[in-house]
C-alpha cells in the first residue's frame, strides 16, 4: 500500500500540467435504498429526492489556488422533487476550497441567510486502495474517507473518492480534495457526484470567498443545528 502510494504521488509531481483554471461539471444521482424506500415516514421524500437528483447538475470551477463547487442555477429548477434532491446534496450554497480549508454559508432554513460563515480544515483522512477503474477515459484510483455528523449523537457516513493523478489538480466536489488528484467520481453515503464534463480554460472570473456572517467551525455550526431543531419539538 505504501508503495501504492509513493507511485501515486511521484506521478502527481513530476507531470507537467500547464492549466491551472477551468470548470469541472457534476451530475448528481442517489442510490436507492429498500430500507428508506420502505419507510412509511421518510419513505415518500426519499423517493422525491432520487427523482430529482436527475436534473441537477454541480460546477466546479478553478482558479489557481481557489475553487468554487456550487449547483448550477436553472429556471427550471422547482419542486419538491428537486428541493428533496438538493437537501440530499448538502451542496444549496457555494463551497469553497482555498489553502486546505473549507468555507461556506449556512444553507438551511433553520437560521438567517448568511448568519454563519463556516470554516473549517479540509478533510484529508484519506486511505488509499489498490483499486481502479476508467472514468471518461481517464484511469481513477479508489480512496476512502469517513464524514462524520455529532450533534449529540455521532454518525459516520462513508465516502469513496476516485481520483485522477493525470489531473494534478487536489479537489473534488462538495469540498472535498488533498487526494494526489481531480475527484471525478465521489460517493458521500448514498449520493453520488459524477463528472460529466472538464473544460481547462485560462477564462476564469476571479473567485471570491464568502465573508458575510459569524466565523464559526463545522462542530459549533452543527451544535447549533442540533439547538435549533430540538427548540422546534
Amino acid at each position: 500500500m505504501k508503495y501504492f502510494f509513493f507511485c501515486i504521488v511521484t506521478l502527481f509531481t513530476t507531470i507537467a500540467f500547464s492549466q491551472k483554471k477551468g470548470t469541472i461539471t457534476y451530475n448528481f444521482k442517489i442510490l436507492e435504498d429498500e430500507k428508506f424506500i420502505k419507510n412509511e415516514v421518510i419513505g415518500k421524500f426519499f423517493l422525491q429526492a432520487i427523482e430529482g437528483a436527475k436534473h441537477l447538475k454541480f460546477e466546479l470551477t478553478f482558479n489557481d489556488s481557489i475553487s468554487e463547487f456550487k449547483l448550477i442555477k436553472n429556471m427550471a429548477l422547482d419542486g419538491e422533487n428537486l428541493e428533496m434532491a438538493i437537501l440530499d446534496s448538502r451542496a444549496r450554497k457555494e463551497i469553497y476550497i482555498f489553502k486546505n480549508k473549507i468555507y461556506h454559508n449556512n444553507s438551511n432554513g433553520l437560521f438567517k441567510e448568511n448568519e454563519f460563515l463556516i470554516i473549517d480544515p479540509l478533510n484529508q483522512n484519506w486511505v488509499y486502495t489498490n483499486e481502479s477503474k476508467v472514468i471518461d477515459g481517464y484511469t481513477c484510483y479508489k480512496a476512502t474517507n469517513e464524514y462524520i455528523v455529532d450533534n449529540g449523537k455521532i454518525f459516520k457516513h462513508p465516502v469513496i473518492a476516485w481520483f485522477c493523478p493525470q489531473i494534478p489538480i487536489s479537489i473534488g466536489p462538495r469540498g472535498y480534495g488533498g487526494l494526489p488528484g481531480l475527484i471525478l467520481e465521489l460517493q458521500e453515503w448514498n449520493s453520488v457526484f459524477g463528472v460529466e464534463k472538464i473544460a481547462f480554460s485560462n477564462d476564469i472570473k476571479e473567485i471570491v470567498l464568502p465573508k458575510e456572517g459569524k466565523i464559526i467551525s463545522e462542530q459549533e455550526y452543527q451544535n447549533k443545528v442540533g439547538e435549533a431543531v430540538k427548540k422546534q419539538f
